[in-house]
């Protein structure tokens, strides 16, 4: 079997649901696992925490479909604008939906109606990212519309914030305004929605007027604080683990990898371990990363390769078999996913969701 594979940690997966629980009690708590649970492996995730969170979100319906065929009964969100294709997975697998196009709903309302169900919107306010939804003034006959059609049920209204992840909370507080300013037309007119939700991590770390009656945890539910925000009781869930498969001494002047980029300057060991960008390790971190060998770090060198990497242990004593942490803690040495993605120039999201489907995920305590 191959050695490579992602630890998730329940506890800390417990623990960071309630963190949350302790910020916003009140709230319902919306445990967005889009994404393969942004790498950390959705099935298993959801499974984990279905008795610990009130929905569940996901960017698509074939997700949605996905959780459902793994025995998850919870109510579920698809949270990207859907298509009128979506219509008959959204129905048949009680699916709620994100909602800005009135078409799409007559296509949702239609199929509803043919499998004698009722489809559950949640209408989008575009409040100022510009990416999906609807303008505050278009809300209003939108709603009017859909409440007209006998297989829609109104049972939640949603925006998303832009920078709610930065110290600076101008823009956050502006989109907020916007959405509070469309809850109160609404009420007057009558509308009343069971679930508004527009905190996602970072708005719920920083903003807490935006908590409304539930909150979108996304990268938080991992253990990772999104851009300038702290958190330093979440606690990463992920660990990303292989093994020396490999062990050989090079003399000085010796290429190691593709294109022979890295040459050793003096005689020393090189162990090899089976991961490399295929599995989603970046060849972007080629002469950049390192990995952790009891306790003790080493650089990978040369060309991070498909499937494997060399590390460069000089003459310290290894041996195949040995464990080899490339993301978590080994001995008092960690390395983080946000140090991985300043390395690479990105952002943790991206650090954990490119990691493969080939790596196996298993859950420990």
């Amino acid at each position: 079997m191959r050695p490579t594979h992602i630890e998730i940690s329940r506890s800390a997966l417990e623990k960071n649901i309630a963190v949350f629980r302790h910020i916003a009690p009140a709230q319902r708590l919306i445990a967005v696992v889009k994404a393969n649970a942004y790498g950390h492996g959705m099935q298993l995730v959801a499974r984990t925490i279905e008795p610990l969170v009130d929905i569940f979100g996901v960017a698509f319906a074939e997700e949605g479909a996905v959780l459902r065929a793994a025995g998850i009964t919870k109510p579920i969100i698809v949270l990207m604008t859907p298509t009128a294709d979506d219509a008959e997975i959204i129905v048949t697998h009680r699916l709620d939906v994100a909602a800005c196009s009135l078409d799409v709903v007559r296509h949702f309302a239609r199929a509803a109606a043919a499998h004698r169900q009722r489809v559950r919107l949640h209408v989008y306010v575009d409040t100022g990212m510009h990416r999906d939804g609807l303008l505050p003034e278009e809300i209003p006959a939108f709603i009017d519309e859909c409440s007209q059609l006998d297989s829609v049920e109104l049972a939640g209204i949603c925006t998303h914030f832009a920078r709610s992840d930065e110290r600076d909370c101008t823009m956050t507080t502006e989109q907020n305004r916007r959405f509070a300013t469309v809850l109160d037309q609404l009420a007057g007119a009558g509308y009343h929605f069971p679930l508004v939700h527009a905190a996602n991590t970072g708005a719920t770390l920083q903003h807490r007027a935006t908590h409304y009656t539930a909150l979108r945890i996304g990268i938080g539910l991992y253990g990772i604080a999104p851009g300038e925000t702290a958190a330093p009781l979440l606690e990463p869930a992920l660990r990303l683990v292989t093994m020396i498969t490999a062990v050989r001494r090079v003399a000085a002047g010796e290429p190691v990898s593709y294109g022979t980029h890295y040459i050793t300057s003096h005689p020393t060991t090189i162990a090899t371990i089976p991961i490399g960008y295929g599995d989603g390790y970046s060849r972007m971190l080629t002469g950049k990363a390192e990995c952790l060998i009891k306790g003790k770090r080493y650089p990978i060198v040369g060309a991070i390769c498909m499937d494997e990497c060399m590390v460069d242990v000089g003459d310290d004593p290894v041996a195949v078999g040995d464990p080899v942490v490339l993301i978590g803690s080994s001995g008092t040495e960690s390395i983080t996913v946000r140090e991985l993605a300043e390395r690479l120039g990105t952002i943790p999201y991206e650090v954990t969701t490119l990691l493969g489907d080939r790596i196996n995920r298993v859950l420990v305590e």
